[in-house]
């Protein structure tokens, strides 16, 4: 065993060079996330607009919370949120899908992952343009498809309140189904054809086998997947600020969107940052709820 003064300077010496290393991040996470956490947790406690500088914030106790109560455009964008929400089981189920026919079937199945997965690294602003251009009421791909096959009256989009959230979900559908389907394909990669030729034995149905082996087996896969998914959904606002800005009235605003107006537009600063307290607990309730849930359901 290696001991003796030399030994432990050496060690000590290469402790210290390990976080200096790290000492540029840590300084960096200290400053721009435990800190703003931290400040952003003050403030959700007071009456601050951001345009008149710190020494105007004046603590207003619990009424920031209160507030959200009362305030129609707040419980809008909760609302819309679960209307998102809502759908995304049926995203996770068409990616389920793909994954399985391109797993068992598809030739060029390298070319067509890498086709479903380029919408989730593209940018979000060239993304938001060209579905602007499809949905465009006037003279929009989609609608003029749509006229083509007989349908005189398509669709406002994105300037009608009852179809601009079946428009962004259709959008973020297209924008997340790739990398969803290559999470669902890892997962499929790892099942030995061994269990699937053992079934086949027996005389076990392809529903079946895969409802009582490919599932089970993917279901860690299919958890991450909904959390990161729905988490995904409270976090949205790039897509809406550029395509809709909320708007028609409230039909397209959600939470994190509304969270940004508050403090940026508004000056709002202290709404805001409760606002994000709330979105963030929200947030950590639904992420401990799976968690529970899905002792359930998960097989590892």
């Amino acid at each position: 065993m290696r001991s003796g003064p030399y030994y432990t300077k050496r060690k000590l010496k290469q402790a210290v060079e390990g976080y200096l290393f790290i000492l540029p991040n840590l300084i960096g996470f200290m400053v721009f996330t435990i800190f703003s956490i931290g400040f952003s947790l003050v403030v959700s406690f007071t009456d601050w607009d951001i345009t008149t500088g710190l020494e105007n914030m004046s603590f207003n106790g619990l009424e920031n919370f209160v507030k959200m109560l009362d305030d129609r455009w707040f419980i809008d964008s909760m609302l819309n949120i679960l209307y998102f929400a809502a759908f995304v089981p049926l995203q996770i189920l068409l990616a389920l899908v793909i994954a399985v026919v391109i797993n068992e079937s598809v030739f060029f199945s390298k070319t067509i992952r890498t086709a479903l997965f380029l919408p989730y690294v593209t940018n979000a602003v060239i993304i938001a343009i060209l579905w602007g251009m499809l949905l465009n009421p006037g003279d929009g791909i989609i609608n003029n498809l749509l006229r083509s096959i007989g349908i005189d009256n398509p669709p406002g989009w994105l300037g009608s309140s009852d179809w601009v959230k079946p428009a962004m979900i259709l959008m973020t559908t297209w924008t997340g189904l790739g990398l969803n389907v290559i999470l669902f394909l890892s997962g499929l990669v790892g099942i030995s054809k061994e269990v699937y030729e053992s079934a086949e034995i027996d005389g076990v149905k392809p529903f079946a086998k895969f409802w009582h082996i490919t599932f089970p087996l993917i279901s860690p896969t299919t958890f991450f997947i909904v959390i990161t998914s729905v988490i995904g959904v409270f976090q949205a606002w790039a897509h809406i600020q550029i395509l809709t800005g909320g708007g028609p009235g409230s039909s397209s605003t959600v939470i994190g969107y509304y969270i940004y107006k508050a403090a940026f537009e508004f000056g709002q600063m202290g709404y805001a940052s409760a606002m994000a307290w709330v979105l963030f607990v929200t947030v950590f309730l639904f992420t401990m709820l799976q968690w529970y849930l899905q002792k359930k359901w998960v097989h590892y």
